[in-house]
């Protein structure tokens, strides 16, 4: 995306260096990115000012609007960045609660042969390779890679990944392109387990290893994404774009276990037997910019979707008494007999339109679209459900430089946001949620305390319904939450060998309506703390090339628990250390990385939305070989 000035003056956001392969140098602020299995920033894709950006289907593949069923692969990405604040500014079309952005690795910029190998966590392992090729002429590239992921976990689980993936790519003339991309994952994990207080105290902590889930429990499916995007430059003021992705989850077994313990470690188990499931949505977008003048821009886009969810209804088994110390007892596994099937059919379409113009030291956006969406239910023996919605939806900014480095920006978006699925450990588990009006105003800062010390802050509130349980255990839309919160990000080089990414953001989130009134519901959303922070650092050390060492402090602060009572988890903090040597064998570029995560090995419950608790990964080792060729 092209960075613009007006005299002299900055007013659009700055995109991130794609040609570095780690997280810390490609940030441009603390608000997230990934690469590959490196990880840095306050928020990622299930948890973003609060919210989790997997339900609300704020995805971007190259800029490129998708809706995504199934997952993409490392094979084919060369990052997954979180745009929120500034950084989000240049996005057409904004989301409210922030956008998930893929971008996809070009085999034109990708080394010949990288391979790695890498010893994971608790004894596991991977193994990935990719090939890539350009044709004599330049015009036409290729990449294809595949990887073998044999896990551990903590608690002696061994989940399975097979990896494959190609992307290609066509530059028929300059300032046109074509890309088609393909992504497939095929997982084989032993069952997936959560864990409820019972009565108004915390569980011991868990055993390791034990297994928490019944010997039959299975988690098994694919993911697959398949896709072409275009753009062209038509003329010096006219560019279209458009893009065709369709993206499936195929689900053969997804077996959960709740683990539902008091004070003492003791208390009942219960699994979820689920009956094979897909999940199918086609993507297509078409859009247009134009720029009748040097600071003005009009751009339209057309986008619709087909989203397919197919299920049956699973089974629970009562597992009896279960203890933390001794795992769960061995039990036969249900009969599950082929049921007909509920269709969950989704097909929305939009037509936007905006304008974009720069004028001094200011900068004005808008963005106006209407939208149809019309959900349909077909399930068994019942009557068909259907809903239709139209609304108008809308995106404004501003950004005006105060100066040379710093510059202030206001923002206000009204957005249609999916709302996810009900938890496992709801009555109504798996159903998808309706889509919900989310608006979000914004008001923040980008500044340079320093050459290259970038500091952003902004202030912030999002509303939009509340999901939760209500008195019978469903799980749906039955409030209203907002959250209101402040942040901060400071990037940059604090000397020419020091680099930090540092955050923090202070959230208050609160929910209303009847749940809230008759006391079913904390007016507290559950799950979410109220301070996040985290710092970042790389030092490369002088007088040997190629080292660095990093280290990255993680802290959150207590959560609620449930909605019902005052039970909350304990603040949490968490250090991670790590380095890299890089170094050349030939013509071939070598790097060999350690790290340990959860040095000190931090060892306590944290609650989630879903009103399960989890604990973060214990203290592990990461070393890996990479050669770029």
């Amino acid at each position: 995306m092209a960075v613009a000035a007006i005299a002299g003056f900055p007013v659009h956001a700055q995109p991130a260096d794609e040609g570095d392969e780690r997280a810390v140098e490609r940030a441009s602020d603390a608000f997230g990115i990934r690469i590959g299995t490196e990880q840095i920033g306050l928020y990622n894709e299930t948890q973003v000012r609060g919210f989790n950006l997997q339900d609300a289907g704020n995805y971007r593949i190259n800029d490129a609007y998708f809706v995504k069923s199934g997952g993409l692969i490392d094979t084919v990405l060369s990052g997954v960045i979180t745009r929120v604040g500034y950084n989000a500014l240049d996005a057409d079309f904004a989301a409210p609660s922030g956008v998930v952005e893929y971008r996809l690795r070009s085999p034109f910029d990708a080394p010949s042969v990288q391979a790695e190998a890498m010893l994971r966590e608790f004894g596991g392992q991977s193994y990935d390779l990719r090939l890539a090729q350009t044709s004599a002429d330049s015009r036409v590239a290729g990449l294809v890679g595949a990887q073998a992921l044999l896990g551990k976990s903590s608690s002696g689980l061994s989940p399975r990944y097979y990896r494959f993936g190609t992307v290609a790519e066509w530059r028929p003339a300059e300032g046109a392109s074509l890309t088609g991309f393909a992504s497939l994952n095929i997982f084989d994990l032993d069952g997936i387990y959560g864990v409820s207080a019972a009565g108004n105290a915390l569980p011991p902590k868990m055993k390791h290893p034990r297994r928490y889930v019944t010997s039959w429990s299975d988690h098994d499916g694919a993911d697959l994404n398949l896709g072409i995007l275009g753009s062209s430059q038509l003329s010096k003021t006219f560019a279209v774009s458009g893009s065709l992705i369709y993206s499936r989850l195929d689900l053969d077994h997804a077996d959960f276990t709740q683990l539902i313990v008091d004070e003492n470690g003791s208390g009942r188990a219960v699994a979820f037997s689920n009956r094979p499931r897909d999940n199918q949505t086609w993507s297509a977008s078409f859009g247009g910019s134009w720029r009748p003048a040097e600071d003005h821009r009009l751009y339209a886009e057309l986008r619709g979707r087909q989203t397919r969810n197919r299920f049956a209804p699973g089974v629970s088994v009562d597992l009896g008494v279960f203890d933390l110390g001794h795992g769960i007892a061995a039990s036969p596994e249900p009969d599950l007999p082929p049921l007909s099937t509920t269709l969950d059919a989704i097909d929305q379409y939009s037509g936007a339109f905006g304008y974009e113009m720069t004028t001094g030291r200011l900068r004005l956006k808008a963005g106006v679209q209407k939208t149809w969406h019309q959900r349909e239910i077909t399930a068994p023996a019942r009557p068909r459900e259907s809903k239709t919605q139209s609304p108008w939806l809308y995106d404004a900014s501003a950004a005006f430089a105060l100066a040379p480095d710093w510059t202030v920006f206001a923002s206000a978006t009204r957005g249609l946001e999916e709302s996810g699925a009900a938890p496992d450990n709801a009555a109504n588990r798996n159903d998808i949620l309706p889509p919900t009006i989310s608006t979000q105003q914004e008001l923040g800062f980008r500044g340079q305390l320093a050459d290259g010390l970038t500091l952003i802050g902004s202030l912030f509130a999002i509303s939009k319904a509340a999901p939760g349980f209500n008195a019978n255990n469903v799980f749906g839309l039955f409030g209203r939450l907002r959250h209101r919160g402040a942040e901060l990000s400071l990037v940059g080089n604090l000397t020419p060998r020091l680099r930090i990414v540092s955050g923090a953001v202070w959230l208050h989130a609160r929910r209303s309506g009847d749940p809230v009134e008759t006391g079913v519901w904390s007016k507290e959303a559950v799950g979410l703390p109220d301070v996040q922070a985290m710092t970042g650092l790389t030092y490369a050390v002088p007088g040997v090339d190629g080292l660095s060492f990093d280290g990255q402090l993680s802290h959150s602060s207590s959560r609620r628990v449930s909605s019902r009572g005052d039970l909350r988890t304990p603040s949490l903090t968490t250090a991670d250390v790590g380095a890299r040597y890089g170094f050349e064998i030939g013509k071939a570029k070598m790097a060999l990385r350690a790290r340990v995560t959860n040095l000190f090995n931090a060892d306590c419950w944290f609650a989630t939305r879903s009103e399960l608790l989890d604990r973060p990964g214990r203290r592990a080792f990461r070393l890996s070989l990479t050669m770029n060729y």
